[in-house]
């Protein structure tokens, strides 16, 4: 049995073992991880290598930094501020979205969930409004937000760009946005009149990393201290491309500042290190990696080729560049999935005579779809355990608005970037 076979065998096993919960989703990842290295298709190192990826380090720095906010109490008079602005849950739904669609634009989107998580908890805390359906909502803005500038989801949106500059086209800091102000619209609508209703309503773990609640007489010195620090990583992200440091280095030397300056003990920056995030995430990259260089996502991808064959129907190929690359990104790395397929994407626009640069902005749109499944993207994955979801309330939750997507992307995408 060749390895591109045994791997898709593994992702179909873990994709079952994640829907059916049989056992804790995060050991099923980090099982997925082992199996990979007992058949030789990955190597220890490259696992071991994943805890010290920089997602890793850019999620646990910014949930340190944001604990701060949610231990010294700043994230209960933040919640009671915006009780001002949204007198009803619904609204505050709608207020979580529209902060992560604003602030992702701006900023790395793994980052500003991060900082995002404290101030929801503290909104649970303080008015008890439910914290898995802001964190939902809070996910599906910061989603949006990378789609409407080159920045949010830099990432993925940065090798489209690439891609496109190599065929010979031009993909600005604000073209994306021509096809991610439409989706976000939709999306607002669907959350406000449809997905508020569907967004399960869960209690929050309790080994939860903000767990143990707030301090609610801690100095006024630690709550603008906790500030100053937020608002200097936030500072740090925004402009990283200036000061010419890397995001996990602002966000990792925010931690060290938080525990240096006393605003966190030490026991409380451990207790905010969310291991089951980082087992769930750590043990998924592997499985990218051996998609990829097995060659088993290449045999999926060549599906397209099959399917498509010779014909001219713009709908129909974007439709299928878009299913096939959003399938995939539900269980592998978007970074891999955008990686593997660009190339592919250029390969059949040459095929079938039309033009790459659609192909590629179709692909680079699909990947950062990651809706229904809480691996398919770092955002995803760090609302899983501090909402105490399931691994299939993602799919139940946002199905309908992924298909709404699909036929906006597929009417779209052919009338903006001509095939």
């Amino acid at each position: 049995m060749s390895p591109a076979t045994i791997t898709l065998i593994i992702l179909g096993i873990t994709a079952f073992l994640f829907i059916r919960e049989v056992i804790p989703v995060p050991l099923t990842a980090m099982l997925c991880a082992a199996v990979l290295v007992i058949f030789g298709i990955a190597k220890p190192s490259d696992v071991i290598g994943g805890f010290s990826n920089t997602t890793v380090i850019i999620l646990n720095a910014m949930l340190i930094v944001g604990g701060a906010l949610f231990e010294t109490g700043v994230t209960d008079k933040i919640a009671k501020s915006a009780v001002k602005i949204a007198k009803t849950e619904r609204q505050m739904v709608m207020v979580m979205f529209a902060l992560g669609a604003v602030l992702s634009a701006l900023l790395n989107n793994t980052g500003t969930m991060a900082m995002m998580i404290p101030i929801i908890l503290g909104i649970q805390t303080s008015i008890g409004y439910s914290a898995s359906r802001l964190m939902m909502a809070g996910f599906l803005g910061v989603m949006c937000g990378g789609r409407l500038t080159l920045v949010g989801d830099a990432t993925v949106n940065t090798i489209a760009q690439a891609a496109i500059i190599g065929v010979g086209g031009n993909f600005g800091f604000l073209d994306i946005g021509k096809i991610g102000l439409p989706l976000t619209i939709a999306t607002a609508l669907w959350l406000y009149f449809i997905g508020y209703k569907t967004i399960p309503v869960r209690k929050a773990a309790e080994d939860s990393i903000y767990a143990n609640g707030t301090e609610k007489n801690a100095p006024v010195w630690k709550q603008v201290m906790s500030i100053v620090v937020i608002a200097a990583v936030f500072f740090g992200m925004a402009f990283n491309n200036v000061i010419k440091v890397p995001l996990y280095w602002v966000a990792m030397v925010g931690a060290i500042a938080v525990w240096v300056l006393g605003i966190l003990n030490t026991k409380q920056v451990c207790n905010l290190v969310d291991l089951k995030t980082v087992f769930l995430y750590v043990g998924m990259l592997p499985l990218g990696t051996a998609l990829k260089t097995t060659g088993a996502a290449q045999m999926i991808a060549n599906v397209v080729s099959i399917l498509v064959g010779g014909s001219g129907n713009v709908y129909l190929i974007t439709a299928l560049m878009f299913i096939v690359a959003c399938f995939m990104t539900q269980f592998t790395s978007n970074v891999v999935t955008i990686n593997l397929l660009a190339p592919i994407a250029v390969a059949i626009a040459s095929t079938l005579h039309v033009s790459a640069t659609a192909l590629i902005v179709t692909t680079c749109i699909a990947c950062t779809m990651g809706y229904v499944s809480p691996v398919a993207c770092p955002p995803a994955t760090i609302i899983y355990g501090s909402g105490g979801f399931k691994f299939t309330d993602y799919a139940k939750s946002n199905w309908s608005i992924l298909v709404i997507s699909f036929l906006i992307c597929v009417f779209l995408l052919p009338a903006m970037w001509p095939l």
